[in-house]
């Protein structure tokens, strides 16, 4: 009876702080181009359907938003991700006709909240079937929900949080297929499966290793080879099949240019950023850019967890490995239980991802957001450390309350870490960091402050017609205006790097040349620093005002 309401009851209270919370978000620096994005794919579909007239008002927003920032990349060009999400939303916005900006991205927020909602529900039914044990499940949801990062990113970011979700949900469904091969489970993994490739190229992972596993099956002759075969052409029949029902980028491709579809995908921009002090072009990083990154901004904790489970899995999986014998048949199992196999596919998926990106001179920004979905497998590698010590627990007969008693005090670090941190829990570091070293790393890089800097400069403001704002950073502020009140929008006349026009000039500290050599983004003398944002010694914003 407990059970029964205990997990509701912990579900319900996420959601009502999620929903109570949601409209506390900035706007994340990608959020306009993939709006914009929606209404290109709109116009796509009912162009294709001979819908005129929702084509025609999608194509006027569509229009509208290149007009009013012409900057943002062109969706003819960036046209191959984020067809699920962004269309949705475009389609919901023509639809009901809705025409305040506050309101339209405050409703991305809050789907793109509700939906690693659902995707943390069946993490925990992830969890569920592999550990049986509530107190590793409890613990183990709480963690895929309050990781800092993506708390934060949850309710903004759009689309990796996104792919994370999705990510999540097609790998239920494939540790379903793993228990239970029917054509429900096969249907369900390939559709997610498929939307999570048409949101990020990596989803083509997902059916691949499938395909691998099952192949590793035949080999310990666990299935015929015909089976293999029939199982193999059924997966990506159904994965191919979902892929073009709802991803038009694949309506106009050549199949005799099949390359050309991937090379699209790994596109990057002439950009240079910080890390660790030093100025780096996107593409030539160092090769632990990815590993430093999830170290110093996940909690120490978890991250512990997560280094001590992954090194028993792959303790585990080197066992296997030795004691394979090619030379008899059938050679030695690669695993010895459903279990061990959802263990091995998680170890493989961390594993190919984090040398993929460590040794290929893979473009990254902004951290490692291009890489959350790393968490589904971070947190599930958390788990099986935590299993692994409460066995330890149980052997050696020590009290289970100490265990819960260790638990629940990280729990409640993290918990104060949230708090401490929002509406601003996406740029979360751990103390790894310290406010020496803190500078050698870019903060808001999603530029999640710009709206709270305009809100307060204009509650200084109040009678004023006109307040002219500057941006001493590189990183687009006029955007931010899009989640003040229409009458607020007004009053605010951007000015770029023109100081000598600015009453205002803000910075969020990020910057594409190093200051050391590029005075750039230098606040001038007659301006004062009025208000500074500074979270457990993190640097989030700075506002200063002429003073003469």
């Amino acid at each position: 009876m407990k059970k029964k309401i205990l997990i509701p009851t912990f579900f319900l209270i996420y959601l009502f702080i999620g929903l109570f919370i949601y409209n506390d978000y900035g706007i994340g620096i990608e959020e306009h181009f993939q709006r914009q994005n929606g209404f290109y794919w709109i116009v796509k579909i009912f162009s294709y359907l001979g819908v005129d007239s929702i084509k025609i008002h999608s194509l006027e927003l569509y229009q509208s938003i290149r007009s009013y920032d012409p900057n943002l990349p062109d969706s003819n060009f960036f046209n191959y991700y984020g067809i699920t999400f962004d269309s949705t939303l475009a389609f919901v916005e023509t639809v009901f006709k809705i025409n305040n900006s506050k309101l339209y991205f405050e409703l991305r927020h809050l789907t793109s909240f509700i939906i690693f909602f659902i995707s943390s529900i069946f993490f925990y039914k992830i969890l569920k079937n592999r550990f049986k044990n509530d107190i590793v499940i409890y613990l183990g949801t709480s963690f895929y929900i309050l990781n800092p990062r993506i708390f934060g990113d949850s309710f903004h970011n759009n689309k990796d949080v996104f792919f994370l979700s999705i990510l999540t949900i097609a790998l239920f469904y494939l540790f379903q297929l793993l228990e239970k091969n029917n054509t429900k489970n096969i249907i369900l993994f390939c559709l997610f499966a498929a939307i999570a490739t048409s949101s990020r190229i990596m989803g083509i992972y997902l059916p691949l290793l499938f395909i691998f596993f099952l192949f590793l099956d035949y080999l310990s002759q666990k299935i015929f080879f015909g089976n293999f075969l029939k199982k193999t052409l059924t997966i990506l029949s159904f994965y191919i099949f979902f892929l073009y029902l709802h991803y038009p980028y694949m309506w106009e491709l050549n199949i005799f240019k099949f390359i050309e579809w991937f090379s699209v995908y790994f596109y990057n921009m002439d950009l240079k950023i910080l890390y660790s002090g030093e100025y780096y072009h996107i593409k030539y990083l160092p090769k632990l850019y990815l590993p430093v990154w999830i170290s110093i901004t996940t909690p120490i904790f978890i991250l512990l967890l997560f280094i001590g489970g992954y090194l028993f899995m792959f303790k585990r999986f080197f066992q296997r490995l030795i004691n394979i014998k090619l030379n008899t048949m059938p050679i030695h199992d690669f695993w010895s239980s459903v279990s061990e196999k959802k263990d091995i596919f998680i170890f493989f998926s961390l594993t190919s991802f984090l040398l993929y990106a460590i040794f290929l001179n893979v473009a990254m920004l902004s951290g490692w957001r291009h890489f959350y979905f790393l968490h589904v497998f971070i947190i599930y590698a958390a788990a099986y450390m935590l299993n692994l010590l409460l066995t330890i627990f149980k052997k050696k007969k020590f009290n289970i309350l100490y265990f819960k008693l260790i638990n629940l005090v990280f729990i409640s670090i993290i918990l104060f870490d949230l708090s401490s941190f929002h509406p601003y829990q996406s740029l979360y570091f751990n103390s790894l960091i310290n406010k020496e070293n803190i500078k050698n790393f870019p903060v808001d890089t999603p530029s999640l402050s710009r709206s709270d800097a305009l809100k307060y400069i204009i509650s200084l403001n109040k009678t004023e017609d006109k307040i002219f704002v500057s941006n001493a950073s590189w990183t687009p502020f006029h955007n931010g205006k899009d989640l003040l009140k229409d009458y607020e929008q007004k009053k605010i006349i951007f000015v770029g790097q023109d100081y000598n026009k600015a009453d205002y000039i803000y910075t969020n500290f990020n910057y594409e040349v190093d200051p050391r050599l590029n005075k750039k983004y230098n606040i001038p003398k007659d301006f004062k620093e009025i208000k500074k944002v500074i979270i457990s010694d993190i640097p989030i914003y700075s506002i200063y005002k002429r003073i003469n």
